[in-house]
């Protein structure tokens, strides 16, 4: 499992979060907000952390699946993005959730069992964003991920969504492609 060690009024925290989350950290001994699920293990304390609080009460919901712990959790949302699994439950994708290390067959058909009603119920609940702005998002934590293993910076990266971030994209492909050339420019 990736971790991070996160230093706090002087102490280190050794804090376990997905490996999508990894590669979005900062360089050490930066600022970075995490937010924390506490969980207690063989009576020790373990931390779990995330970019963002929808992706900490997406792991709290996971781990309340029959056979799902925080390991298997981790590798849900460290393979894929919040949109990609909840669109996986809620299509019965068993195929994709599969392709996780650590979920087989019986595994994901319990997941869609479990969620679905849930994931329904939650996107219900929360608003509808304006027109394109849930996959405008999507497309940009796509594409992010894609940058990054690739080895450009999190500033590139963070500079070049700031300079693009007001144009529309028909589609992943063509913000991939413009964020490539923005790049390629030293902008």
């Amino acid at each position: 499992m990736q971790h991070a060690v996160v230093e706090a009024m002087g102490l280190g925290f050794h804090v376990f979060i997905p490996a999508s989350f990894y590669f979005q950290l900062p360089v050490p001994g930066s600022t970075v907000k995490i937010y924390t699920c506490l969980q207690i293990k063989d009576e020790e304390p373990v931390l779990y952390g995330f970019p963002g609080h929808n992706e900490r009460d997406f792991f709290k919901m996971l781990l309340g699946v029959s056979g799902i712990g925080p390991k298997a959790a981790l590798a849900l949302l460290g393979h894929l993005s919040l949109s990609q699994l909840s669109g996986a439950i809620l299509q019965e994708d068993l195929y994709t959730l599969t392709c996780i290390p650590g979920i087989g067959s019986k595994t994901a058909k319990r997941l869609v069992y479990e969620l679905k009603d849930k994931i329904n119920k939650r996107q219900a609940e929360t608003t509808a964003p304006a027109s394109g702005e849930e996959s405008h998002t999507q497309y940009w934590d796509d594409v992010q991920q894609a940058l990054l293993a690739l080895g450009y910076s999190i500033q590139e990266v963070t500079r070049a969504k700031k300079a693009l971030n007001g144009k529309e994209h028909l589609n992943m492909e063509e913000l991939f492609k413009k964020t490539l050339a923005f790049l390629a420019k030293g902008n």
